[in-house]
């Protein structure tokens, strides 16, 4: 089945990650004991964690605000514009051994990504006028992001996924580029990724479903004022509303889990 609906895709930000190979073996005993530690979080994904195209400040900023609101936070943002899946894990590869014992183990890290991939996959069967598998697209994916996930548990970090309110474009913008059909379609891979996502890292990692976000909890929520001018990416107020839903999954799992400051 092919989505012509998707017109250019996700102009996100290449994503990596500080896997700290060495998180007790890098830290001095103060610094292990020290509660008074800067919480370091570390950003991975796309254009969205990045803050691409809403010259505000993004989401994992807005995070760190709100578990150090005393500014004792070390944000280190990886995030790039146009990563894939593949991206995110080839570069967390490479700044394992190049940046991790520098950087030091991240207390928080939050991912997002997988919606270029989709729109890549897309857009090469629209091209070419064929039939992309949407299904084997989004296992690939799925699978690529919850091994991510696995290597960055390893670290001792609490890991958030996020997903995606749409792979695509979204409220007025939407309405206008795309046909019913088309926008129906954009729905249900949305949907399909979203799901699978869930499923895949719900028992390793945090999970942050953005669609009753931006749409509400029924889904029928027109969610323009939160997005930019170009229909893609979130504004100021688009990225404190994610801000804010990750702030809450946190602060819901600290009773199990433990305060993220703790160090």
């Amino acid at each position: 089945m092919s989505f012509p609906w998707v017109r250019s895709p996700r102009t996100s930000r290449t994503v990596a990650l500080l896997l700290a190979v060495c998180a007790a073996a890098c830290a001095g005993p103060d610094d292990a004991a020290s509660s008074s530690a800067p919480l370091r979080l570390l950003s991975l994904g796309d254009s969205v964690p990045a803050g691409d195209v809403c010259g505000c400040t993004a989401f994992p900023d807005l995070v760190a605000d709100g578990l150090a609101p005393t500014g004792g936070a070390d944000v280190v943002q990886r995030a790039s514009g146009g990563a894939t899946s593949t991206d995110v894990d080839s570069v967390l590869r490479r700044l394992a051994a190049d940046e991790g014992p520098r950087l030091g183990a991240p207390d928080v890290v939050l991912l997002q990504a997988g919606a270029n991939d989709l729109v890549q996959q897309v857009d090469l069967a629209t091209s070419t006028a064929g039939a992309v598998d949407t299904d084997a697209t989004i296992e690939r994916v799925v699978a690529t992001l919850a091994e991510t996930v696995d290597e960055l548990t390893a670290t001792g970090a609490r890991v958030v996924v996020l997903d995606y309110w749409a792979v695509g474009l979204d409220g007025a913008v939407a309405r206008q580029e795309y046909t019913p059909a088309e926008l129906h379609d954009q729905v249900a891979l949305t949907d399909a990724f979203d799901d699978r996502l869930a499923v895949a890292v719900g028992s390793e990692a945090l999970f942050v479903d953005l669609r009753p976000v931006f749409h509400g909890p029924d889904g029928t929520g027109d969610p323009t004022t939160l997005l930019a001018a170009d229909g893609d990416h979130p504004d100021a107020a688009g990225h404190r509303a994610i801000a804010d839903a990750v702030l809450d999954v946190l602060a819901g799992s600290e009773g199990a889990a433990g305060s993220p400051g703790d160090r």
